[in-house]
């Protein structure tokens, strides 16, 4: 049996149970054709959002932050290992750039060594930052392969890096093969003009049940919903705000579920808009409780943009609901490409989002369309078994030809 070592910062812990779910479903996914081992580095710093808010409540904030970071345990469940790893590193990102050179300098053989009590076949890293260099040294080093696992968008590298990320993406010279989740990602890559190897797409899964029931939409007032974190510019969760003011209040309500660093500002927005009846924020919510959310909403919108997926997209398809979204998301691209009438209108253009929404919600015979086709889209491409039997399938050749 063939043994992966998967490293990724980004999966579930004691302080953020929900954070990185996705990771934990693949790599599961994943450890029903081999043995799965995930080394999880857990970041000894608290997060901006500890240090922000009610100042009375810091100490608090980072006290609980802090027993639940040493509350952190390992995990295993049959093929698959899951392995904490602490450490420290430079506040990001100022020192993005300079970051990985410091963890190189003080983690590089801690990690290496546990990597290599592993015996692994192939080491399969998620995200280009700060990591896959580190671990693209160590596979050079122990001689097996290795293999990036991209879920970045590079214009947002190039907007927040202007000047440093073409240095970020020279790691992908040093993989012998990348995994991608969409065309539009595979495009942006290849555009780059990197001397880099085969790049092959293939779907994430998505965490819920598909509704097994038609949706009903000729009603007289629609819930609109939109999940996302709320801490990047990027998200347009504003623009989906101003877009809604437009909108019937009679007619529309509309549902923000996430948390972070930005909500302070929308609620604001809304309260300036006259919105306040209307617009209800949720804050961050469990899968079970996003689940229900979308089981009791009729329009997904998300307004993102870029965006290198996003997974909110297929479990919105997989509950029977119509999706707005943007031209160039690489998940909705995706999605148009594989035959679902996605309704695509163009980034930051509250108009044109506005008369989409407007337009959508006056034909019943659409959005049952949209909704038939959303279920049977998910079923068919976008399932943690086909994600798990697929990533296999191209890290098995990866071993042979690497060994070969």
């Amino acid at each position: 049996m063939k043994t992966i070592v998967e490293i990724s910062e980004c999966f579930p812990n004691k302080h953020k149970p929900y954070t990185g779910e996705f990771i934990y479903r693949h790599s599961k996914a994943l450890s029903a054709h081999c043995k799965v081992i995930v080394i999880v580095p857990l970041r000894f710093i608290p997060g901006r959002e500890l240090l922000s808010g009610n100042p009375n409540k810091i100490m608090i904030n980072l006290n609980n932050w802090l027993q639940d970071i040493r509350q952190t345990s390992d995990i295993t469940e049959g093929n698959l290992d899951v392995i904490f790893f602490g450490y420290i590193s430079l506040p990001r990102p100022f020192f993005e750039s300079s970051d990985t050179s410091f963890l190189s300098f003080f983690f590089y053989n801690k990690l290496k060594n546990l990597i290599t009590e592993q015996k692994p076949d192939l080491l399969y890293c998620n995200w280009i930052r700060p990591w896959a260099p580190i671990v693209s040294d160590i596979s050079q080093e122990i001689d097996v392969p290795f293999v990036i696992d991209h879920h970045e968008d590079i214009p947002t590298l190039k907007e927040l890096y202007p000047q440093k990320y073409s240095g970020f993406l020279k790691v992908f010279e040093k993989a012998e093969k990348i995994i991608v989740h969409s065309s539009v990602n595979k495009k942006q890559l290849l555009a780059e003009r990197l001397k880099i190897p085969d790049v092959k797409v293939i779907h994430l899964g998505q965490n819920f049940d598909v509704s097994d029931t038609n949706r009903s939409f000729d009603k007289k007032k629609f819930k609109l919903i939109c999940v996302s974190h709320l801490t990047e510019p990027r998200k347009n969760v504003d623009v989906l705000i101003r877009a809604f003011s437009f909108l019937d209040k009679n007619k529309f309500t509309l549902t923000i579920v996430g948390d972070g660093t930005l909500k302070n500002d929308y609620v604001t927005l809304a309260k300036s808009l006259k919105l306040s009846g209307s617009v209800f924020f949720k804050g961050a919510m469990s899968q079970k409780e996003i689940e229900t959310e979308l089981e009791n909403s009729d329009i997904f919108i998300l307004p993102s943009f870029p965006e290198a997926f996003g997974i909110v997209l297929t479990e919105a398809l997989a509950k029977g609901l119509p999706v707005i979204s943007c031209k160039g998301n690489g998940g909705a691209e995706e999605l148009k490409s594989l035959g679902y009438p996605v309704i695509l209108v163009k980034p930051d253009d509250v108009n044109e989002l506005s008369e989409a929404i407007t337009k959508l919600s006056s034909d019943t015979e659409l959005m049952n369309a949209m909704s038939k086709s959303g279920m049977k889209t998910v079923s068919k491409y976008f399932t943690w078994e086909k994600n798990g039997l697929n990533t296999f399938k191209y890290l098995e050749e990866t071993v042979n030809e690497y060994s070969g």
